[in-house]
């Protein structure tokens, strides 16, 4: 019928009441927007995935938009796999800059020292060694999730609901 159907929302808002931008860019909901290490994080970096002296894969870490999720690009095609190409920045207990894990320790002086990067996982997953392009892109990312870490776990509860739904 003609004038029957329903209007379209106002273009500002959510249903929710609140404006969409909140849900569009949650990193500038985070303040770090226009941080040098989260553009670089955003790029993407080609990394060096090291299980032992002899298993090195070449991997690409890239920081999705949501802001706390970390991609890391494989062949894999396994469902486990697939679960563990991502994870969020709330689940790493730590980061170790340099060739601290046992790990990149075996790799002596093979490599430069401030190239090696650990990830620690909360809870069992395993730790994820790293050994970077440069010291730089080593410290872009430790930083990086250093500080998304920190803004996120400052947001108050109700916000996280708003950014992150799921």
């Amino acid at each position: 019928m003609l004038g029957h159907r329903k209007k379209a929302a106002p273009a500002g808002k959510n249903g929710a009441g609140t404006s969409r931008l909140k849900a569009i860019d949650p990193l500038r909901n985070l303040g770090v927007s226009e941080d040098e290490d989260v553009k670089r994080m955003l790029q993407g970096s080609s990394m060096v995935k090291v299980r032992s002296p002899r298993w090195q894969k070449r991997r690409t870490l890239k920081l999705l938009e949501d802001g706390v999720t970390v991609w890391c690009q494989s062949q894999k095609t396994s469902s486990r796999a697939k679960e563990q190409q991502s994870f969020s920045v709330l689940e790493v207990e730590c980061i170790r800059e340099g060739c601290q894990s046992e790990m990149l320790r075996q790799l002596g002086g093979s490599v430069p020292e401030g190239r090696g990067l650990t990830v620690v996982f909360k809870g069992p997953r395993k730790s994820l060694d790293l050994l970077c392009q440069s010291q730089e892109e080593a410290q872009h990312w430790a930083r990086g999730i250093r500080k998304l870490q920190g803004r996120v776990e400052n947001m108050s509860q109700k916000d996280k609901l708003d950014q992150y739904p799921n």
